[in-house]
This record gives structure tokens, sequence and C-alpha cells, in this order.
């Protein structure tokens, strides 16, 4: 790592002076990413391919605007990022979540609010000249999902009814054989009673489902415009898939993925 890098990277880790501006953190993130390029630590692949988790995690407080910095600004995925029993979303929240997810209805309150606070969120990012496009919106229960696109840029958000969630950058839909998926990112935020998992990636064009089982948990996955997302309470604290995926193809077939087969591959 050359001297420049090592430069850079020491200003990263400084404690700001002040509150990151969302610019700041898109910066701060696309440094990060260079940082761990240049460690040489493998990526693992399963399918076309799968990009090591993020591991910026912002979260975001009931009245929509980005936490201090102290508070949430680095994170592994499965730490401690919201202390002991807690995490993004509030208890009450987590106990209206549903295994099977419903399109976002954005012309109602909750639907339309949900999507305001993920779209406001994603104002900073480089694509942000862009107009947004929403895709893959859920919701469960009284949380909503979904994923942003400006320009070449998306980002993936959660956002309870009370305006609390968690968001994060995420790649590019990639292409794939027609029964295949992949894994794009994975992780837990929280610990405890609040913890709360996800997975999400690309679909080849003949998967209509996916069924991800874990940890007790049965999920079914949103699937739309190429892409997968799920996400569930209280399942692997390290943020992995312990369990299985099945997919449902057009023809009414089904093919079981081994999680931990996913991830190596």
């Amino acid at each position: 790592m050359n001297n420049d890098l090592l430069s850079r990277l020491a200003e990263l880790d400084a404690a700001p002076r002040t509150e990151p501006s969302a610019a700041d953190i898109d910066r701060e993130e696309r440094l990060l990413r260079t940082v761990l390029s240049d460690t040489g630590r493998p990526e693992r692949s399963a399918g076309a391919a799968f990009r090591r988790p993020l591991v910026r995690r912002i979260a975001f407080t009931a009245v929509g605007g980005a936490l201090a910095a102290g508070a949430a600004v680095v994170a592994v995925a499965g730490g401690g990022l919201f202390g002991n029993g807690s995490g993004p979303l509030s208890s009450a929240e987590l106990a209206t979540w549903t295994s099977t997810p419903h399109s976002l209805n954005t012309a109602d309150g909750n639907g339309s609010g949900a999507e305001k606070r993920c779209v406001d969120l994603t104002k900073g990012t480089s694509g942000a000249g862009a107009s947004p496009r929403i895709s893959n919106a859920d919701i469960r229960g009284s949380v909503a999902s979904m994923i942003v696109t400006r320009g070449g840029d998306a980002a993936w958000c959660l956002t309870g009814s009370d305006g609390s969630g968690a968001m994060m950058a995420v790649s590019p839909v990639v292409e794939l054989p027609a029964d295949r998926i992949d894994l794009d990112t994975l992780g837990a935020w929280g610990s405890g009673s609040g913890q709360v998992n996800y997975a999400l990636g690309s679909v080849g064009s003949d998967v209509q489902e996916i069924t991800v089982r874990d940890h007790g948990q049965t999920v079914h996955a949103m699937v739309e415009e190429g892409r997968w997302t799920a996400w569930w309470p209280k399942g692997d604290p390290d943020g992995m898939i312990t369990g299985t995926l099945t997919l449902t193809l057009k023809d009414g077939s089904t093919r079981t993925v081994d999680g931990d087969a996913l991830m190596n591959q």
C-alpha cells in the first residue's frame, strides 16, 4: 500500500470536526472501497459474482435525519452498531414483520412517506442529478424497503412507519444465466432482540420466486427487475445465511441452494 493511500486512509479514520454531509459520506464510501481493493483480500463469487458486503451502514432517526457521526459512521456486518439489544427498527416495528412481502402502495400515507424518506436519503449520492427510480418496493407489516437508483448508483433502503431504519449502497444488477441467482451483499444490523438480517443480489430471467430459510425463519424475497431483496429479524448474528434458498422457476420447477455454498462459490 503506497504512502498516498495510507495518508488517505488516515484522513478517513480521523474523527470529523463536524457531522459529515451526504456527499462526504459518499466520498468516504468510495475511498473505503479503494482501500479494501488495495489490500488484496480475496473476493468470493457465486454464479456470476459475489461482492464483499459493504462495511458502511447508515442509520437514520425517526425524523429522517442522519445520526451523529460517532453513532453510525462505519460498522462491519454483524457488529454492535446500535448497542446491546437494539437495532435500526423498534421492537414495535419488528413485531409487525411478515415473511411474505406485499407491494408497497406509494399512494397511501405509509407508502408515500417511506418512498419520500428513502428518496431524500439518496440526494447526496454522485447520481444526485438524475431522477430517482424505485424498484423492489415492498412492505412487511409496517416496515418498507426499496431500491433507489439515481444514474448509475443504487441504494437499498429499509424504513419503519416511525421513520427509523437503515440504508446502504448496492451494486448494479448483474446479468446471470436464466436459472441462477447471485449474492451482492448480506449481513446484520443491531443485536439481540433488535437484530435485523438482510441479503440481496441479482436473479436470472427464469427465477420467479426465492424463499430463504434461516434460523427458523421462512422469508419470501421480493424479486423484481433482475434483483432480489430480503430481510428478517433475529437471523445469524454474524449476518451469514446458514440455511437454504429455494428458487422457483418459470416452468414451476424448483432448485435449492445451500446458503454457505452460495457465499463461497
